[in-house]
């Protein structure tokens, strides 16, 4: 097999073992609603109700973005003893997400079902069900990638061996279609971006105040296949401001769409941090579908750069084409 082939094999290794470790993943959340929901149902009490922001690593650096969750408390009895639970589904909670509709759903005071698993009465949850459609959202979602899985590996190859049969060089064919891949790609991802701004400009305001802004530096995660690689100190502003809507207090660190910049030095981090000082008020732009995400500026920096990449590629593409 060619080195065409090889790589496009380890491809559809890798892409086969992350979609099978999905697939294992929604199987077992599905076996737990299940077991849950012969779990026991005893009365409680709601005591607490607020959103609560927590960092958290998103992406293949250390640092970390600010995150807003529902934090409901809530107690129950078992057997004359009190405990308190603070999981509301058998889901994982990955932040972000229907905020405000949770904490109207589940005010403090309210008095409310728990299920209890009667082998650990510590261990509890107000609802054992999925949200509506979610297993058939989960099932679309797996057969896309499965189809893009397949589309981008045997597709890539036959591309590849029509290219070859039509070109004055056939060994660039891998070449120009991976230059013409890479460039679709960029330039789907411009799209979509360039829509969430334009949805973003139309966005409700409210009042917001710069909570904290300093430089942060953090390193490269490790790379687990070459763990002896020396990782890289990366710096960027790490601003954090917190905003209103209606009852609900949220914190937010976006400042705009699209790709975050880091640096390996300090200089243009810093120019950011200083033009937002703590105590600072601001304009804050939140989708009113879902007030945890939030911007303050409804733009994309950075946008032309990638439209100028995927133009590039494509041209590059051509030439090694016409040549």
């Amino acid at each position: 097999m060619n080195l065409d082939g090889e790589t496009m094999k380890l491809v559809l290794i890798f892409g086969s073992l992350m979609i099978g470790l999905l697939i294992f993943g929604t199987l077992y959340k599905y076996y737990e609603m299940r077991k849950a929901a012969n779990w026991r149902k005893v009365p409680g009490r709601i005591v607490s109700s607020q959103a609560r922001a927590r960092r958290m690593s998103r992406g293949m650096r250390d640092d970390q973005d600010m995150v807003n969750f529902a934090e409901i408390i809530y107690e129950y009895r078992v057997r004359g003893k009190t405990y308190q639970g603070k999981r509301v589904s058998i889901g994982e909670d990955l932040g972000d997400h229907e905020v405000e509709q949770t904490i109207a759903r589940y005010p403090v005071g309210n008095r409310v079902s728990v299920y209890y698993n009667p082998d650990k009465p510590g261990e509890a949850v107000l609802e054992t069900g999925a949200p509506e459609g979610v297993w058939r959202t989960m099932a679309i979602f797996i057969a896309v990638l499965i189809a893009l899985l397949l589309g981008g590996t045997v597709g890539f190859t036959k591309i590849v061996d029509i290219l070859r049969h039509n070109l004055a060089n056939p060994e660039r064919a891998a070449a120009i279609a991976g230059f013409a891949g890479l460039a679709v790609f960029i330039g789907l991802i411009t799209l979509a971006i360039k829509r969430q701004v334009d949805a973003a400009q139309s966005w409700p305001t409210v009042e917001g105040v710069i909570e904290s802004a300093e430089v942060e530096s953090f390193r490269e995660r490790r790379d687990p296949i070459n763990p002896g690689k020396s990782r890289k100190t990366f710096f960027r502003a790490d601003i954090v401001y917190r905003y209103r809507v209606g009852s609900v207090d949220f914190k937010g660190s976006r400042l705009f769409f699209g790709g975050r910049f880091y640096a390996t030095f300090a200089y243009f981090s810093r120019n950011r941090v200083e033009a937002y000082p703590p105590g600072r008020k601001v304009t804050v732009y939140y989708n009113p579908e879902n007030a945890s995400e939030a911007v303050l500026q409804p733009k994309a920096e950075g946008l032309w750069t990638a439209v100028v990449l995927a133009v590039l590629l494509a041209a590059g593409a051509v030439v090694l084409a016409l040549r």
